[in-house]
């Protein structure tokens, strides 16, 4: 190998050594600095003092273990029945859904059926363009709301600025397995993420378990391939010029996936549908917007290209071993890593193995020929 390219090599291997490093590392730890310096101060409409109309939004699909514990829920919550409209759509489900959702009718439960499953984009299409209500507030069948969380989630957009409230999803394990323990400290991290981005009213991305936009701000989701539903439309608020925003009292909880297998095929899925409309979010890496930009590259595109990192800096590193001592170290430090994570000694290690092994195969499964709509839902530890 001549100087020269070795020269390259090395450039390239430090440049991937660091977008790897300022992703898990740098950013997170320097984000809520960043997040003070760029605090923004919202303006309150002093009009609008009335509690807006809000529409629930619940796509479903074979839910009949949780969806009468859902309707239950949100009977309990704390906002005037007037102001709250419920549609929960059920989207061609095999068992009792619809019929356990026609019993509330009388309850202000307005059942939306299918039918025939045609995917959870279909269905949120459909359902806003019923939707009456100023504000849409979208979440899972299975996450459970504390009673003041509407209330909470409304409160920001006396703020014309903001178009998105995203609320705190606590996510609990009680599978016991290494990637529902993984995945529900990987989510408490997120979470401390969303928070800073949040005092930024620049949250990338919002959660579909539970969060809230201005109706007029709705963009219809494709239903030719799979789509990240809430990240899809969120970005798009942000994408429109308003502001989005993470209210950490507006508490949902949730259960991890029953099996490893499942939490894994649900990375699979989360990747393939990131990589099938990744086109569609690059207008957030937009120079007139810096700060966005920022946060959407270190924190969304550095993510997704992990796996490809890892692989391109394994490579270089194995290219470069007989070069210099630090070579060698690095790529023992990578293989031990990799034992540890195969052997699962070390849970954390294992998580991130398998997360990003499940983004590489939702990356390659993006240019595969996909069939429109359907669901492919895990089983829950709370069932």
């Amino acid at each position: 190998m001549s100087e020269q390219a070795i020269f390259y090599l090395q450039i390239l291997f430090w440049i991937l050594l660091f977008l790897l490093v300022h992703c898990y590392l740098l950013f997170p730890i320097t984000l809520p600095f960043v997040s003070e310096i760029f605090k923004r101060r919202r303006s309150a409409d002093t009009g609008a003092e009335n509690l807006p109309k809000v529409s629930i939004l619940i796509s479903a699909y074979n839910e009949e273990a949780v969806i009468e514990r859902k309707i239950q829920n949100i009977l309990e919550l704390d906002y005037p029945k007037e102001k709250l409209e419920v549609l929960i759509g059920d989207d061609g489900s095999a068992d009792k859904t619809a019929e356990i959702v026609e019993r509330y009718k009388d309850q202000g439960i307005t059942l939306v059926k299918a039918p025939q499953n045609a995917g959870k984009a279909a269905m949120l299409n459909r359902l806003h363009k019923i939707a009456s209500g100023e504000i849409l507030l979208f979440c899972d069948a299975n996450t459970m709301l504390f009673p003041n969380v509407i209330r909470k989630l409304t409160d920001p957009f006396k703020d014309k600025k903001i178009g998105c409230a995203c609320g705190h999803l606590i996510l609990t394990d009680k599978s016991g397995t290494e990637l529902g323990q993984g995945e529900s400290s990987y989510w408490d991290l997120e979470s401390e993420i969303k928070k800073f981005e949040g005092m930024m009213d620049l949250l990338i991305g919002g959660n579909g378990a539970l969060y809230a936009i201005r109706r007029d701000l709705y963009t219809d989701l494709p239903v030719k391939k799979s789509v990240m539903d809430d990240f899809f439309v969120t970005t798009k608020v942000l994408q429109k010029g308003y502001c989005s925003t993470f209210v950490s009292t507006a508490i949902g909880t949730e259960q991890t996936s029953k099996e490893s297998s499942g939490e894994y095929r649900r990375k699979v899925r989360i990747g393939r549908a990131n990589f099938n409309y990744l086109i569609s979010y690059l207008p957030l890496l937009s120079p007139f917007r810096p700060l966005l930009a920022y946060l959407f590259f270190s924190h969304k595109i550095l993510r997704w290209f992990s796996p490809h990192i890892i692989v391109l800096l394994l490579v270089a590193n194995a290219l470069l071993v007989t070069q210099h001592w630090v070579y060698q170290l690095t790529l023992a430090f990578s293989v031990v890593s990799l034992l540890a994570s195969l052997t699962k000694v070390i849970p954390g290690s294992y998580y991130f193995l398998s997360m990003n092994m499940a983004m590489l195969k939702g990356f390659f499964l993006s240019f595969c020929r996909e069939k429109s709509g359907g669901w492919a839902r895990e089983a829950r530890s709370d069932e």
